[in-house]
């Protein structure tokens, strides 16, 4: 159950966040297919980085390993599509529960906190890549090295729209998960799981609830990316970058924060672009200095700058603005 007051908080803010939905979906009636497709993608990276930070940054235990998600839902969905001629409608649901009775896998890593954390998730992932890579015939239909077309008969705007329902649907469930009780212990847990344990949370479930939720979203936006892409393979979709993604457009927009992987993720995707179209020989260079420069100068993201910068003063004597774990309701 969510008090009173929490409740109308989230009413409120699941209405702010339907308003910005619409707005979004007239991009479409405005712009062009190049920039309808890049909006895609950025949809797509805005919906993994918040999917990472339920985990990494709202109950504190850093995934190195959740591309890994993303990866198995492409799959499935490409399995369901190519080998059974599923539609959308079932392909995504199928690997939204696969994924989540997967990811239970995972849960005995949560006794390891921290960079040991981190890095059993990262090696778990490998070790899942690498049995993938070693099945034959998820190389492709015919068991070749090539990976697998996958029929195109839906348009960029179809895509567009059903990824923008996704991440509202994504950012709508995050919304509920930090109003709720669960929301609530996986604070606890994240500013002293020994204190949260005390009081009486059970930091066990809590931890295996928020883990599920955020490995479950990755293989939605997943089940999408595959059809659109039109191809899959196991380079396509279980390279690291997806992980290192989640985790950079977190840390950019403000890491533990509701609205931190929406700004990384929008600036770091038109960014990364940019820098592509217009310097193509120094776009890895420009893109990697400028996330080190603000993680540098600015580790609480780019929302510490703004806040910082509208309150004005001092900026080095003011603190951070209040992150969601720090947050009493």
């Amino acid at each position: 159950m969510i008090p009173t007051s929490r409740r109308d908080m989230l009413r409120r803010r699941l209405l702010w966040l339907a308003l910005a939905g619409a707005l979004v979906a007239c991009l479409p009636l405005v712009a062009d297919a190049y920039w309808t497709r890049l909006a895609v993608f950025m949809l797509v990276n805005i919906g993994l980085a918040s999917a990472w930070n339920i985990i990494g940054g709202i109950a504190g235990y850093p995934s190195f390993g959740h591309g890994v998600f993303f990866g198995v839902g492409a799959y499935v969905s490409a399995i369901a599509i190519a080998r059974y001629g599923a539609s959308l409608a079932v392909a995504i649901p199928a690997a939204a529960l696969i994924v989540a009775l997967f990811s239970l896998l995972f849960t005995p890593l949560f006794r390891q906190r921290g960079f040991f954390f981190a890095l059993s998730t990262l090696a778990a992932a490998l070790a899942v890549e690498t049995i993938i890579r070693s099945v034959p015939w998820l190389r492709g239909l015919g068991g070749t090295e090539h990976g697998w077309n996958l029929p195109n008969d839906l348009s960029v705007h179809f895509y567009f729209y059903a990824a923008l329902v996704a991440l509202l649907l994504c950012l709508a469930s995050i919304l509920w998960l930090l109003h709720s009780r669960l929301g609530l212990a996986l604070r606890a847990i994240h500013k002293d799981e020994v204190v949260a344990a005390a009081a009486g949370i059970n930091c066990a479930r809590a931890k295996t609830q928020a883990f599920v939720i955020s490995a479950v979203w990755p293989a939605v936006f997943g089940a999408l990316y595959a059809p659109f892409l039109v191809y899959i393979s196991p380079e396509a979709v279980f390279d690291l970058k997806f992980t290192l993604n989640m985790i950079v457009f977190t840390v950019f927009g403000g890491i533990g924060t509701f609205l931190g992987p929406i700004v990384g993720g929008v600036a770091l995707t038109l960014i990364d672009q940019l820098a592509w179209a217009h310097f193509l020989d120094w776009h890895s260079m420009i893109y990697g200095a400028l996330v080190v420069l603000i993680i540098t100068f600015r580790p609480g993201g780019v929302l510490s700058w703004i806040e910082r910068e509208k309150a004005g003063g001092n900026a080095a004597t003011r603190p951070a603005p209040r992150r969601v774990v720090e947050a009493s309701s």
